[in-house]
């Protein structure tokens, strides 16, 4: 190996060999795990680095090695801080993970609620007598409360005179009969039951 002589291949050969002296680090880093801090100056006195994980983490490393006292202070008075924020973060993301908890069951507490007993949700054909008879006290009892619902809003003032009275539509189960009279501001129709 020998100096080449023109400035202008010197600097061709630096920038190509300089590549692939990189290339070979990140290949050192890649097969053996180990930590590369590879700095060169060209011709013109400019830095070239390469590092890894960083080249600040690798100088830092070996400015450690050198002086070890500084170092553990130094390291030590910076560890302090960033373990105060990830307890912070910690208890945080754990206040969350409760409150989600809690809300979930809630939650869960509602659906049960209102998805009804599991013989309400099966076919009829396969409920036995005591089932039926359930399904009929739950229907009965839900009949009870429409019609409550029922008399409280036909209570309420009308909307418009019974002058503009009209049936518009007959349920026989239930007798209800709907009147535009009972039409509410909102456009909600009331039904007021059959005589």
């Amino acid at each position: 190996m020998e100096l080449i002589e023109s400035q202008h291949a010197r600097q061709v050969s630096f920038s190509k060999r300089r590549s692939s002296l990189f290339k070979k680090a990140s290949e050192l880093c890649t097969m053996c795990a180990v930590q590369v801090l590879l700095v060169i100056f060209s011709l013109g006195r400019k830095p070239f680095s390469f590092g890894y994980p960083s080249v600040h983490s690798v100088l830092n490393r070996f400015h450690q090695f050198q002086n070890p006292d500084a170092s553990t202070s130094q390291s030590e008075a910076t560890k302090e801080p960033v373990m105060q924020g990830l307890n912070d973060s910690f208890s945080h993301l754990l206040e969350q993970v409760k409150f989600e908890q809690k809300r979930g069951k809630q939650l869960n507490r509602k659906i049960m609620e209102h998805s009804g007993p599991d013989w309400l949700k099966a076919p009829m054909d396969s409920l036995n007598l005591e089932e039926l008879r359930k399904v009929k006290e739950t229907l009965v009892d839900v009949k009870k409360k429409i019609k409550k619902q029922r008399d409280e809003l036909l209570a309420e003032p009308l909307a418009s005179s019974a002058n503009n009275s009209i049936e518009l539509a007959h349920c026989p189960e239930t007798n209800l009969v709907g009147d535009i009279s009972s039409v509410h501001p909102q456009g909600s129709l009331t039904f007021r039951e059959e005589e």
